[in-house]
């Protein structure tokens, strides 16, 4: 077999060759990429924050997707009987939209990743319910279930006024330094 390889090898033509050499070449580098990922290895190519910068494209993905493709769509055109010019436009053509969307998906999908950090700020105006007794004073706290980012969460929170039985509804109207909310009995409209 290793014979047959090599006398294929030979009977194409150094054109052909070298376009078989590209896509190898980078086939091998992101068959290497993607081991070194699949083992643990950290991926410091594009973070969420670079995705709109305009040498994210120039990524090391966008690179391998280019050089694949450039390569074995060189090869095709070559087989299906062009000329070295018109393998080397088509190789480049495809090699730079490979590219492009290999930086266009990476993009969208950066930019559906999320921190996971609650910030308080958002549950200001928001409405809930109050899981544990909130006392009259100031330094006492209950919990409240409030809706925050998409998610109902448990918080400690505290009253200014007055006490606030488990069950009432309440409206946070602020955050202590502390990172408690401050809230409210709240009456909603009724219909």
């Amino acid at each position: 077999m290793l014979l047959n390889l090599f006398a294929w090898w030979q009977d194409i033509s150094g054109v052909e060759r070298l376009f078989w050499s590209i896509g190898l070449f980078f086939n091998a580098l992101f068959i290497l990429y993607l081991i070194i990922q699949f083992t643990g290895g950290h991926d410091t190519d594009l973070d969420a924050h670079d995705i709109d910068t305009g040498f994210a494209m120039l990524s090391l993905r966008s690179l391998l997707a280019f050089g694949m493709f450039m390569g074995y769509t060189g090869v095709a055109t070559l087989r299906l009987g062009f000329g070295w010019a018109i393998a080397l436009l088509a190789g480049l053509a495809a090699g730079i939209l490979a590219a492009w969307l290999a930086w266009r998906v990476l993009r969208v999908l950066l930019g559906l990743q999320s921190s996971g950090t609650l910030d308080l700020q958002n549950t200001i105006g928001q409405t809930g319910a109050v899981h544990l007794n909130i006392p009259a004073q100031m330094g006492g706290t209950g919990r409240v279930m409030v809706e925050a980012q998409g998610a109902l969460r448990e918080m400690e929170a505290l009253s200014e006024e007055e006490a606030i039985p488990t069950g009432a509804s309440i409206l946070v109207v602020g955050i202590t330094e502390d990172g408690l909310l401050i809230v409210q009995p709240f009456t909603p409209l009724s219909s």
